[in-house]
């Protein structure tokens, strides 16, 4: 009997990213899902933190990224707690001209700081965080 670890014909996308800022609120922990895959060359994840005018404030790129799951630390510029600053999320393959864009995604961050291990939502999407938020809720019900 084969099992299959990948669903072939499955188009590479990101399935979820999960962003909360560290206290310090200059770093910005982060977790990007992406669908497994086998193919070759192995696809380009690169997540973009903008300015509220839109320029870039911090990034990170990790080229041929070969695992299902990323985790990484991004680190702010000048960062002003509050402030609405905007997250690109791409999966890419190819390097160059042939660079070819698999999935997208944008969505807006709050400078501010959000407790994961209290049950907080964090920013992202792919994820259910009103789900989560009652969870967390229950447990501590239970916990009582």
């Amino acid at each position: 009997m084969e099992i299959a670890l990948f669903e072939e014909n499955t188009p590479a996308r990101v399935e979820r990213c999960v962003l909360y800022p560290y206290p310090d609120l200059k770093r910005i922990w982060t977790r990007i899902w992406v669908t497994p895959t086998q193919d070759d060359p192995r696809p380009n994840l690169e997540v973009v933190v903008l300015n509220p005018d839109a320029s870039e404030n911090c990034s990170v790129y990790l080229m041929a990224h070969a695992d299902s799951r990323a985790e990484t630390t991004l680190h702010m510029h000048n960062p002003v707690p509050g402030t609405h600053y905007r997250v690109a999320v791409e999966l890419t393959q190819g390097l160059g001209d042939t660079q070819q864009v698999l999935d997208r995604h944008l969505f807006d961050l709050i400078l501010e700081f959000r407790n994961p291990d209290t049950g907080d939502p964090g920013f992202g999407f792919g994820v259910d965080w009103a789900a989560l938020a009652h969870q967390k809720g229950q447990q501590s019900e239970e916990a009582s």
